[in-house]
């Protein structure tokens, strides 16, 4: 069982430095490597990931008939197929249909790796790996942001194809990895596909305290996609000042995260699952509420405010994000935890799709409103953890078992 742990683990690992890289570096790659107008790149791609969450529903079905090992393998073929497609395209039509066919793998990935991490788990061991493969995507962000400062001083699109190559064959060996591992997880695996047949859509969507749940989650997952997606643009337009305000706290939160991750859920070990996530949505409100007044302090103690508030938001990033995962798959219904775990995975989508919209439209009003409607989204998680807390005592309430070293 550690031998097929570790597998599993250096695969994820694989995988989420290649899919953490490609996210600040994707609009580099279509309009310095391919040609393309950054609007036309950014809808393109904002449009391409809209469709693929279609997929979330069916990819769950999928994982409850088949098991998660093969579709994982599947979800690492398909983004291979995706990034080896991408030096190929020059036009919208063109970046929409591989970024559905990148996004269809993305939640083949996402719906099946919570559910496989909990068969080859147990306790808190769950929430160490769900954060250590935290670790790996905010470091593969961290990469990635780095190759954008680089990259646009290379003018040859093949710097940038090799990046994309590079990135598809690092698919390839996670579906390697992946395959080695047995089809079965254990006589608990087995159980779990012997009672797929009991599993449905309405076990899952009748479940009043995992939909809860779901639903709560998605002030965390708001959070963590809005908390740097305005900054350049507050910083820029509404408080004249310097990029390297907001480049250096976006840098300052990625290298907490990934330094802090896994120390942070050392330290949570023991305690319950529910008061790390109201710790998280009281960390994340309180940060939102610091940068209400941005526009009415001088310029020298707004920066401060951003630094600081980084500070905040990445602590809570790494206390919520193994988590809320980890939560989730423990409160799924037995034999329905493939539909689940898509249904959860749209707690993510469904924020992350629509934050830049959203933040647009209440930044056009005022800094202070958008401040002020993130935070009270967050203070709203409080009492729903609470509530949620006596409903799902085994997944919230109860300390996670000790784990053997």
């Amino acid at each position: 069982m550690l031998r097929n742990r570790r597998i599993f683990l250096i695969a994820t690992l694989i995988d989420a430095l290649g899919s953490g890289l490609w996210v600040p570096f994707a609009l580099l790659f279509l309009v310095h490597g391919q040609g393309m107008g950054l609007i036309d790149a950014g809808t393109s791609l904002s449009t391409g990931a809209l469709l693929a969450l279609v997929s979330g529903p069916a990819t769950g079905a999928a994982m409850d008939r088949f098991g998660p090992r093969a579709l994982l393998v599947a979800g690492n073929v398909v983004r291979l197929v995706a990034f080896s497609a991408y030096p190929l395209i020059h036009t919208s039509w063109q970046v929409i249909a591989v970024s559905v066919v990148a996004g269809f793998g993305d939640r083949l990935f996402w719906t099946c790796n919570a559910p496989m991490v909990a068969r080859l788990t147990s306790g808190r061991d769950t929430d160490r790996m769900l954060a250590t493969q935290t670790v790996g995507r905010f470091a593969g962000a961290g990469i990635g942001a780095a190759a954008t400062a680089v990259l646009p001083t290379i003018t040859s699109p093949w710097a940038f194809h090799l990046l994309a190559y590079v990135n598809a064959a690092s698919f390839a060996l996670a579906a390697v990895l992946i395959r080695l591992l047995p089809p079965s997880g254990g006589p608990e695996a087995e159980l779990s596909r012997e009672s797929s047949a009991s599993g449905s859509w309405r076990a899952v969507l009748t479940d009043r305290p995992f939909m809860g749940f779901c639903v709560t989650h998605t002030a965390f997952t708001l959070a963590s996609a809005s908390k740097f997606a305005v900054l350049p643009i507050v910083v820029r337009d509404l408080l004249h000042g310097p990029q390297w305000i907001a480049g250096t706290a976006i840098t300052l939160g990625t290298v907490v995260v990934v330094t802090t991750q896994r120390p942070i859920v050392a330290l949570l070990a023991g305690r319950s699952r529910t008061a790390a996530l109201i710790g998280a949505a009281t960390l994340f409100a309180v940060s939102f509420a610091l940068l209400i007044p941005l526009e009415m302090v001088p310029l020298r103690v707004a920066a401060g405010l951003i630094l600081v508030t980084s500070l905040g938001f990445s602590v809570a990033e790494a206390m919520f994000g193994p988590t809320g995962t980890a939560t989730a798959a423990a409160a799924a219904p037995a034999g329905a935890e493939g539909r689940a775990s898509s249904i959860f995975q749209l707690s993510w989508g469904l924020p992350v799709a629509l934050a830049p919209g959203l933040l647009a439209v209440l930044l056009s009003v005022s800094n202070a409103l958008t401040w002020s409607v993130l935070a009270l989204t967050c203070a709203a998680a409080i009492p729903a953890l609470l509530v949620l807390r006596r409903k799902l005592p085994g997944a919230l309430r109860e300390p996670s078992p000790a784990v053997a070293a």
